[in-house]
């Protein structure tokens, strides 16, 4: 990871500290500080997993700002704690904006929390905007699954193709049905929440 850090990112600069003090809003001990960074890039395609890496074992929520030559992408990742002790997290979820210009480059703050706020990034950056009836963890949480599914649906009809044998093919095909219907049913789920 270190070589990799010194190859693809030429300087990370630090921009922001939003937290309960700065922005006068309400904070909880999952989510202190939410920290913005912008990371000049030394080639467009730099993989985000080290930006992952970063995340993972930074202690505050962390905004990432790509830059390349004038074009931004914002990138974040849908986290939450590892353990109670609060020293690293698990991603659940990375979410990156499109390339864009600096004029198109925005977040709006929009909440009253920091764990608001944040969860309002993640809908900006993510598309799935404002939600109705779920918490945005929930929403997060079902296309993780259905994202899941969806290969499991791909696996098993790869091998109800190849399989010789027309009795297991037939079993094989029963499942596909069985696990379409369980998608189907995930992605109703889906579309209440949003």
């Amino acid at each position: 990871m270190k070589l990799r850090f010194v190859n693809d990112v030429e300087k990370i600069t630090w921009l922001y500290k939003l937290s309960a003090n700065t922005l006068n809003v309400t904070s909880s001990e999952d989510l202190v500080e939410i920290d913005i960074f912008v990371a000049t890039l030394k080639q467009q395609d730099c993989p985000v997993d080290l930006f992952t890496f970063i995340d993972t074992n930074m202690p505050h929520h962390i905004v990432f700002i790509l830059e390349y030559e004038n074009s931004y992408m914002i990138l974040l990742n849908y986290k939450d704690w590892a353990d109670n002790t609060h020293t690293k997290f698990k991603i659940t979820k990375s979410f990156a904006s499109l390339w864009m210009n600096e004029d198109q480059l925005s977040l709006e703050i929009q909440g009253q929390s920091l764990s608001r706020i944040y969860d309002n990034f993640v809908a900006q950056v993510s598309g799935i905007g404002e939600h109705k009836a779920g918490t945005l963890s929930e929403i997060v949480e079902l296309e993780k699954r259905i994202s899941a599914m969806e290969k499991e649906v791909d696996v098993l009809q790869k091998k109800m193709r190849k399989e010789p044998q027309y009795d297991i093919q037939i079993k094989m095909n029963k499942q596909v049905k069985a696990k379409r219907q369980e998608l189907e049913q995930l992605k109703k789920q889906l579309e209440e929440l949003k």
